[in-house]
C-alpha cells in the first residue's frame, strides 16, 4: 500500500511538471490570429528578452573609464567596449598591452573643458592626461610654473577671445607691416641676414597663439618660416623638422640670421628662435604671449639651449655653384 503511494505522488509530481512547461510554451490562439501573425509575435517577444539581456551586460554609453579588475587584459576590455586595441593604447598613452588591477583605463578621451588640480598632480601629469602640449597649457592658464597647488581649477582649452587682437587694429598693423616688409624684403641694399631681422624685428609683439601662423596669433616655428618665406627660403612648418635643416653651429660660432633651438617640452627640438647677435635672439614666446626678444643667457633658455642651424649661408653657396654650373 505504501508503495502504491509512493508511486501516485511521483506521478502527479512528473504530470504537474509537464503541464507547467507546455503551457508555458503553447501560444493561445485568439479570434483573428493566424499563423503569420502568431511567428511575428513571437519573433518580436524573442528579440525584445534577448535585447534586454545585451543591455545587461554591456556598458552604459556614458561610460569613461574602466577600473581594472582581475582576470582583465587590454585585448578583453577592447572586445568589451567595441574599441581597437590601438585606440585603447592611443587614448590612455600606453607601450605595451600591460594593465594592472586597479587601473582606470580611459574609453574615450575627456570632453573636460577645466580640471581641478589633485594632490600629486603636476603640470606634465595633467598634459598628458589630457593629451595637451605642456606649453600650451601653461599659456592657457599663464602659469610661469610646473608646480600646481591642489584644488587650483585650470583650463583645458584656451578661450575664445583669450589673447585676440581686435579686428580693427589687426587689419591697420597688417597693412603697415606688410608694406614695410615688402620694401626690405626688394631692397638691394641688405644682405640676407640683415633682411631676416629687420623682417623679424617688424613683427614684434604680435600675439602668441599654438597652432597660429598669422598677424593674429603665431606660435614659434610659423614665426621662423614665415620670417625666412620672406626672403625666398622655404622652412618646414615644426621646429623638430627645422632643427634638422641648414649647418649645425656651436653657440660660440653664432652669426646673425641663425636659427637657435631648445628643447622645452619634449626631448626633441620643441621651441625656435631668430639669432640677432650680442646673445639676443627673437621668438614667438608662449611664456610672453607675443613675439618678444630674449637673452640666450637667461636661466630658462640657457638651460634648454641646444644649438644653432646656419641656414642663408646654404642658401648662397647653392646660388653660387648654379652660377659656375
Amino acid at each position: 500500500m505504501r508503495r502504491y503511494y509512493v508511486f501516485t505522488t511521483i506521478f502527479i509530481f512528473i504530470v504537474i511538471f509537464i503541464s507547467v512547461n507546455v503551457h508555458a510554451n503553447v501560444t493561445y490562439i485568439k479570434e483573428g490570429n493566424n499563423p503569420p501573425k502568431i511567428a511575428k509575435k513571437n519573433k518580436k517577444q524573442t528579440h525584445r528578452k534577448n535585447k534586454n539581456k545585451y543591455s545587461l551586460t554591456s556598458p552604459p554609453l556614458s561610460t569613461t573609464f574602466h577600473k581594472v579588475k582581475k582576470g582583465d587584459t587590454l585585448l578583453s576590455l577592447s572586445k568589451k567596449y567595441s574599441l581597437s586595441l590601438s585606440e585603447l593604447k592611443k587614448i590612455n598613452n600606453l607601450r605595451s598591452t600591460k594593465i594592472r588591477i586597479g587601473q582606470k583605463v580611459l574609453l574615450k578621451r575627456s570632453r573636460a573643458k577645466t580640471y581641478t588640480v589633485k594632490r600629486g598632480d603636476n603640470i606634465w601629469k595633467i598634459a598628458k592626461r589630457f593629451n595637451i602640449d605642456v606649453d600650451e597649457l601653461k599659456d592657457i592658464n599663464d602659469l610661469k610654473t610646473d608646480q600646481l597647488k591642489p584644488g587650483l581649477r585650470i583650463l583645458l582649452e584656451q578661450k575664445a577671445e583669450l589673447e585676440k587682437t581686435k579686428t580693427h587694429e589687426a587689419s591697420l598693423l597688417q597693412a603697415d607691416v606688410g608694406e614695410d616688409i615688402e620694401k626690405i624684403s626688394e631692397s638691394e641694399k641688405y644682405s640676407l641676414e640683415k633682411k631676416v631681422t629687420l623682417i623679424a624685428k617688424k613683427l614684434l609683439n604680435i600675439p602668441y597663439r599654438f597652432g597660429g601662423n598669422n598677424i593674429h596669433g603665431i606660435d614659434c616655428s610659423a614665426f621662423v618660416k614665415k620670417v625666412y618665406g620672406l626672403i625666398e627660403i622655404d622652412l618646414p612648418r615644426s621646429a623638430r623638422a627645422q632643427f634638422s635643416e641648414g649647418t649645425y653651429v656651436d653657440k660660440e660660432d653664432l652669426s646673425v640670421g641663425d636659427l637657435v633651438f631648445f628643447r622645452t617640452y619634449a626631448s626633441f627640438p620643441s621651441h625656435v628662435g631668430i639669432y640677432l647677435g650680442n646673445n639676443l635672439f627673437i621668438h614667438a614666446s608662449s611664456r610672453d604671449k607675443k613675439v618678444t626678444i630674449d637673452s640666450l643667457e637667461t636661466p630658462y633658455y640657457l638651460k634648454r639651449f641646444i644649438g644653432g642651424k646656419k641656414i642663408i649661408e646654404e642658401k648662397d653657396d647653392k646660388e653660387k655653384l648654379d652660377e659656375k654650373g
